[in-house]
């Protein structure tokens, strides 16, 4: 009785000796029109207790509570129809319609965070003025387009004219790969002040986006973005660390070969291959790091090593390789041989030979197969033919 009490405090005074109050004094008092009351009482929602010989309406301390609470749920968002069943009907169920609200203010959240996105994105082009405000409206609402070819043709239109933050949420978001592969090319014509968007969607839930910018920073060929790459060479998914060491190797330097060396010796066949290529693509900044990968004591290091140095070519790592030969893992000894063949040259040829007789038989096998290639190529270079009769 007390909190009833407090509610109906502020409307004590112009009730009558009965404790009525007339529609007016509602109205006055709570801030809503006469009108609404009215409509409130057409509706059935808030029916007045009594009415007057000359047809007023009255309104008692429960009809007030009643007006209240229909004012608190209003504030929820519930419709009238709704309110007048959480009002009246027993078995009206409170957690449902809740939850139905909050995915209803979830969307317009949403919807209006797109919006201020637009308007922050379209605030640029205002400073040139209304033309180009027009103009990027425009633009941005073909890559709303249905079909891709549409998207395309937009992006190919105006390349450079492509709000960034726009050009980037597109890249995350389209579902056309042929669209992607176009906003990427675009990404290249914008340049490297794409870097920072792009880096941070690197952080994306969804693999598929993080794949993507990962893919994009590849082509963009900033390096300030290695930091960012490298963390994700132990992303989660495979792909998207097979990327990003990919990427890496793209954009080079010491600080992506440090990087990629590290991964040496991965057990998954799509990281591997993407850090071997990798490493193989930065050639002689990784050679040193590969090298020195070489005395690991994990044998799938090596053995990754081995691999990536035949890959990267260089003579200089022919003697660590040779030295490989006796390596105690089978794994190991087959890599640094097939290692040497792609090297050629005397000393790799030397190791080569001295493998043929090796007590490995997969290793002598391949040491044969190395040696009769080898001489098949000579054989049949220039002036090396048979000799004339």
């Amino acid at each position: 009785m007390e909190t009833i009490a407090c509610f109906l405090a502020p409307y004590a005074r112009g009730m009558d000796a009965d404790g009525w109050l007339r529609i007016g004094e509602v109205a006055r008092r709570t801030g809503l029109s006469v009108r609404t009351l009215r409509h409130y009482d057409d509706l059935g929602l808030l029916v007045p207790s009594e009415r007057t010989s000359g047809d007023y309406r009255l309104y008692s301390p429960g009809d007030v509570r009643r007006l209240l609470n229909i004012q608190h749920l209003k504030s929820l968002g519930l419709s009238l129809p709704e309110i007048a069943d959480a009002l009246d009907d027993p078995s009206f169920d409170a957690a449902e319609t809740l939850q139905r609200h909050i995915e209803l203010v979830r969307d317009r959240l949403a919807a209006e965070r797109e919006l201020l996105q637009r308007l922050t994105q379209l605030d640029r082009a205002a400073e040139a003025g209304w033309a180009e405000v027009l103009d990027v409206i425009a633009l941005t609402e073909r890559l709303r387009h249905p079909e891709s070819s549409v998207r395309v043709r937009a992006v190919l239109d105006a390349p450079t004219s492509l709000p960034p933050e726009t050009l980037v949420g597109q890249l995350a978001s389209d579902p056309s790969a042929d669209v992607r592969e176009v906003l990427t090319w675009a990404a290249g014509q914008q340049g490297t002040a794409l870097t920072p968007l792009v880096v941070g969607r690197l952080d994306d839930p969804d693999p598929a986006v993080r794949l993507q910018m990962a893919h994009v920073l590849s082509k963009l060929g900033d390096r300030s973005a290695v930091g960012a790459l490298t963390a994700r060479l132990t992303d989660p998914d495979p792909l998207v660390a097979a990327k990003a060491a990919f990427a890496l190797g793209r954009l080079g330097g010491p600080d992506a070969a440090v990087a990629l060396a590290g991964r040496l010796g991965q057990a998954d066949p799509v990281q591997r291959d993407a850090v071997t290529s990798a490493l193989a693509q930065l050639g002689p900044d990784a050679v040193a790091l590969v090298s020195a990968a070489l005395g690991s004591t994990d044998a799938g290091v090596r053995e990754h090593a081995a691999e990536t140095l035949g890959m990267l070519g260089d003579p200089a790592s022919g003697p660590a390789l040779a030295r490989l030969l006796a390596d105690p893992d089978d794994d190991v000894r087959f890599a640094a041989l097939l290692a040497l063949g792609h090297l050629g040259g005397g000393e790799a040829e030397a190791a080569i030979r001295g493998a043929a007789s090796s007590g490995d038989e997969r290793v002598r096998l391949l040491a044969a197969r190395l040696l009769a290639d080898a001489e098949r190529r000579q054989s049949s270079a220039p002036g090396r033919g048979p000799a004339s009769s």
